[in-house]
């Protein structure tokens, strides 16, 4: 498995069919993936860790993940959401792309506006694709240039998905924007692994939003122990 995850993240490119997994290969899937990823933060902490402490260039959390509840947001939401801004477009149709960037705009807002109007507007991005209001040729045309570029795309994607953790720490200096990649490292990782079970298995989707909740809920708890 580690030799075809390897080979995709080097040639990323859309699979025209999918593979079907049963439950016991989905469940076993899902448990490589995870324990993949573990060892990927192990190897990543011991590698760039003491560089960035040696020249002080790790910022401050922004909070101390002990004194957050176990909650419904943190556990479930979170997983959720990102997944559709992240994971979901990586495979295109014009429902994906609006239901994405509904949620990509929940993101972006849920500072700004009233949580009413916020979903108000969500919906109605996400509606669009069902009101004919877009050209069927434009999204043709959009569907190739997906399929052309899927390498920027998912690369883009993770990348991107690496910069909103950024927002995980406080005191961020000019190096640090600089050295992003090496701060967020893990998040880029688990953002290549999740685009790629999300591209190659169907139901693809669900499965990356069932590892990200396993990979995000054992730190949760352990901040909590």
């Amino acid at each position: 498995m580690i030799k075809d995850i390897s080979y995709f993240i080097i040639h990323p490119k859309i699979i025209e069919l999918p593979i079907s997994l049963s439950l016991g290969k989905s469940i076993s899937l899902m448990g490589k993936i995870v324990l993949l990823y573990l060892g990927l933060i192990i190897f990543t902490s011991i590698v760039f860790l003491p560089i960035l402490k040696l020249f002080d260039l790790i910022p401050d959390h922004r909070i101390s993940l002990s004194s957050i509840p176990l909650s419904f947001k943190l556990i479930f939401f979170v997983p959720i959401y990102e997944e559709l801004i992240f994971r979901l477009p990586l495979k295109f149709s014009k429902q994906n792309l609006f239901l994405s960037l509904a949620a990509l705009q929940f993101l972006l807002c849920y500072h700004l506006i009233s949580f009413n109007i916020l979903i108000f507007i969500s919906f109605l991005i996400a509606s669009i694709p069902y009101l004919n209001l877009i050209p069927i040729f434009f999204y043709s045309k959009l569907e190739s240039f997906w399929y052309k570029y899927f390498p920027f795309m998912y690369y883009g994607l993770a990348l991107c998905f690496g910069l909103l953790h950024l927002t995980n720490f406080v005191n961020l200096k000019f190096e640090h924007f600089l050295l992003f990649p090496f701060l967020v490292v893990n998040q880029i990782f688990m953002a290549l692994l999740l685009g790629y079970v999300r591209v190659n298995f169907q139901n693809g989707f669900i499965y990356s939003v069932l590892l990200h909740f396993s990979i995000n809920l054992p730190f949760i708890w352990i901040s909590h122990l």
